[in-house]
């Protein structure tokens, strides 16, 4: 009981108090749930399913609509650059008595007729003629030329030289004062008044063609509005609009469709909510159609009530209680159990967020105590491991190898028998600042410069050892001065290749250091000799660390060398060998960038 208290600081209900609440709230609140869930997607769904069909018609109507529009203005462009037609016209109208006046007009008719072979449509067609003059196609529309010089289309197309410009059915009917719909369309061509006296050419269509195209089968689809680039009425199915045009506040509903170039919005007219779609065709032209609201609306309700009152009553409410039922009891235990999974293999910082009835809730906080206190047995037992390593690190750099300072010391005593007191003291002096290193306890680390001294020592060693059978150039980044390396990391290698790249080489060899900075954050040093190379097996033991050759300085091999590195940095740092026999060795040392204030 005493366990309880400790990890239930409040009070948490019972499994039998989950269970008995659970029914009650199961029972009431799914069928609101799935009311709600149920109205929002059947008329997500249909207001999606009515705007595509929306769109598809309009997509169809502005596809038929534009084209036969486009046939006008096609033709009427091909009329404009008729030589042939304008210079009739402008026979026409310079014609000098009535017979060659009625012989022109008669050819002109012949030759204007032959372009509308395909519809009967064409109320008239006018020529305006640099003389304030005109001629009318088929029937006249009672009104003189100056009345329609005046209007603003004519400027405006008289300024737009060989452009066709369509006039829908607001523009239109101010032109044409007769009763009736219509589009206009009008050019001027593009010829000098010198030879040819025609203006303008002025078409009038009638438009009941137009507006049949924007009729569909589906009689409640709503009105159809086109509406131009200026925002003038084209056409439309909504006679009302043809007939006062599109001025005022009255379809104001309409403003937010001129302004983008396809979608769809619900927006109020005539005070009802109605849905508007609306897109853009490939003449600049909006098709705007306008869907009543309250159709999608009916089809929704009816759906829904039919669907909810089956559905709620028998299945959903059965799953949904079962569901929210074993969910409340087993979810914690799931929980619990997969980070139980995670533990096994492997994952000791995992926890979980005690949840569920009191006894599972214990459960977790036992858990997460328990995941506690073994992590930090972990980390205890890592951090000894890491500082016995350490100090074994420590205490190799500090060895010397006895077999190395004997025969060094031979070689001396050799030598002051048979050479003459400079080479014993330049010996004595290198082998003496060597040893002072060796043994100096003074931290892990030495900087690049006094590791780069130490190694000219231990080579000057090695050159009177060996005999003087090899070349060592050094290229070091004058920035990597004062960078901290931990001492000793070169002298393995560069021993490494005198071992077996120098000493068996016939000719004399050379040994290149080079050092610089990468990435802004690391050292990257390259050891290479030009020595006799090695075989993949000798390259193989190299790397394992193998090899026990009791010639070395100390008893830190390459092996070592990888370890020191993972072991201080990680697996980021660390030490590449690639060797080839007779073409050399070639040894990359990648370590972080460090200074004094880095070390500590």
């Amino acid at each position: 009981m005493a366990l309880f208290k400790q990890f239930a600081p409040r009070r948490r209900w019972r499994i039998a108090q989950i269970l008995n609440i659970s029914f009650f709230l199961m029972i009431s609140l799914p069928l609101f749930l799935v009311t709600l869930y149920s109205v929002r997607s059947f008329n997500s769904i249909l207001v999606k399913n009515t705007t595509s069909q929306a769109l598809q018609t309009l997509e169809q109507v502005s596809y038929t609509f534009q084209s036969e529009a486009q046939m006008i203005m096609n033709t009427l462009s091909t009329m404009g650059n008729d030589d042939e037609l304008i210079a009739t016209a402008s026979a026409v109208s310079s014609a000098e008595n009535s017979q060659e006046h009625l012989q022109m007009s008669k050819k002109l008719d012949t030759q204007v007729g032959s372009y509308f072979h395909y519809t009967g449509d064409v109320a008239s067609v006018l020529f305006f003629f640099k003389d304030q003059k005109m001629y009318e196609y088929k029937r006249s529309l009672g009104q003189n030329a100056s009345f329609y010089h005046n209007q603003e289309w004519y400027k405006s197309v008289s300024a737009s030289k060989n452009r066709v410009e369509l006039m829908g059915i607001e523009h239109s009917t101010p032109s044409v004062p007769e009763d009736g719909m219509y589009i206009t369309a009008a050019i001027s061509p593009k010829y000098s008044p010198i030879f040819y006296d025609v203006d303008m050419i002025y078409l009038v269509f009638r438009a009941s063609k137009f507006i049949q195209l924007l009729e569909t089968k589906n009689s409640g689809a709503g009105d159809i509005y086109v509406v131009g680039e200026g925002g003038d009425l084209i056409a439309s199915t909504n006679n009302d609009a043809l007939r006062e045009g599109m001025e005022g506040v009255q379809y104001s509903f309409l403003d937010a469709a001129k302004q983008g170039t396809h979608g769809s919005y619900v927006h109020q007219v005539d005070g009802k909510e109605s849905y508007i779609v609306y897109t853009e065709g490939d003449l600049g032209w909006k098709f705007i159609q306008v869907v009543p609201y309250e159709g999608i609306m009916a089809q929704v309700t009816s759906v829904f009530h039919r669907t909810i009152l089956v559905s709620a009553i028998g299945l959903i409410i059965f799953l949904l209680m079962s569901y929210f039922f074993v969910r409340s009891i087993v979810k914690p235990i799931v929980a619990l159990f997969r980070q139980m999974a995670q533990v096994k293999s492997g994952n000791l910082s995992v926890s979980i967020t005690p949840s569920g009835p009191l006894e599972i809730f214990v459960l977790g906080n036992a858990f997460n105590e328990m995941m506690s206190n073994m992590e930090g047995l972990l980390h205890e037992v890592k951090e000894k491991e890491r500082q016995k390593r350490i100090a074994e690190i420590t205490a190799l750099q500090s060895q010397i190898n006895p077999h190395f300072l004997l025969n060094t010391l031979n070689t001396i005593k050799l030598m002051a028998s048979i050479s003459k007191v400079s080479n014993i003291q330049r010996m004595t002096e290198a082998l003496t600042k060597l040893l002072s290193s060796a043994f100096n306890q003074g931290g892990m680390y030495s900087t690049i410069g006094e590791e780069m001294v130490l190694l000219d020592y231990y080579v000057q060693i090695m050159k009177i050892r060996y005999g003087d059978l090899f070349d060592m150039e050094c290229v070091i980044d004058p920035a990597l001065e004062q960078a901290l390396i931990p001492k000793l990391m070169l002298q393995p290698i560069v021993e490494n290749a005198i071992i077996h790249g120098m000493h068996e080489k016939e000719s004399r060899g050379k040994i290149v250091i080079t050092g610089g900075i990468v990435d802004k954050e690391a050292c990257l040093f390259t050891i290479h000799d030009d020595g006799v190379g090695m075989s993949l097996e000798a390259l193989s033991e190299l790397r394992e660390g193998h090899e026990t050759n009791r010639e070395r300085f100390n008893g830190i091999g390459l092996r070592n060398v990888q370890d020191r590195i993972s072991l201080n940095y990680g697996s980021n740092y660390g030490m590449v060998i690639e060797s080839n026999q007779e073409q050399g060795t070639t040894v990359t040392l990648r370590i972080p960038l460090m200074y004094h204030t880095d070390s500590k």
